[in-house]
C-alpha cells in the first residue's frame, strides 16, 4: 500500500505543536470539583501527552499536572489539564485518533498519524475511535482532517517563541 501524501509543512506544524507543551505544567484548580471546597497542593505527576517521531526515533512528549487535596473532603484531584478522563494521551492528540478513524481503518490512521510525526499505534486509535467524545470542531489541511485542538497547539509555540 502506498504511503499517505502529506505535506512535510503541515508535519512540521503539529510537531512544533507538540513539542510546545513539552515541559509545561499544569497547576490551575480553583476549587475542589467534588465539594468546591478549598484545595491545596498534594504532588506532581509527570503525564505522556504524546510520542513524536523525529529523524526516525520515538521521543516521549511529557507534561507536569499538579493535583491538590481538597481540605474538607480530602479528595485528590489534578489541576486542569488537555486530558479526556482515562486516556493516556493529550486531548488533542485523542482527538486526532478520533477524527482520522472516522474515514480510515485504523492501519491507515495511524500511517497518517506518523506522517504528521505522531506515534500512534492502531490498537490506540482503535480504542478511542470507540469511545464518546464531544464534539470535535475539525478544519481540513491539504486533504487532512486535523481537530482543532491540534491546530491551537500550534498558536502556542508561536506564542512561546
Amino acid at each position: 500500500m502506498k504511503p499517505p501524501r502529506v505535506p512535510p509543512m503541515l508535519s512540521a506544524l503539529v510537531q512544533s505543536g507538540v513539542l510546545a507543551v513539552d515541559g509545561h505544567v499544569f497547576s490551575r484548580l480553583d476549587a475542589c470539583p467534588r465539594c468546591g471546597g478549598k484545595v491545596s497542593g498534594y504532588d506532581t505527576r509527570e503525564r505522556r501527552f504524546a510520542v513524536i517521531v523525529d529523524d526516525g526515533e520515538k521521543r516521549p512528549v511529557n507534561v507536569l499536572v499538579r493535583r491538590y487535596m481538597c481540605t474538607d473532603c480530602g479528595q485528590v484531584s489534578p489541576a486542569e489539564a488537555p486530558f479526556y478522563p482515562d486516556t493516556r494521551l493529550g486531548s488533542p492528540i485523542v482527538d486526532l485518533c478520533v477524527v482520522l478513524s472516522r474515514n480510515m481503518t485504523p492501519g491507515r490512521a495511524s500511517r497518517v498519524a506518523e506522517c504528521l510525526s505522531l506515534a500512534i499505534d492502531p490498537g490506540t486509535i482503535r480504542a478511542y475511535s470507540r469511545r464518546a467524545f464531544p464534539e470535535i470542531p475539525v478544519d481540513t489541511l491539504f486533504g487532512i482532517p486535523v481537530p482543532r485542538s491540534l491546530l491551537s497547539l500550534s498558536l502556542m509555540a508561536t506564542e512561546r517563541q
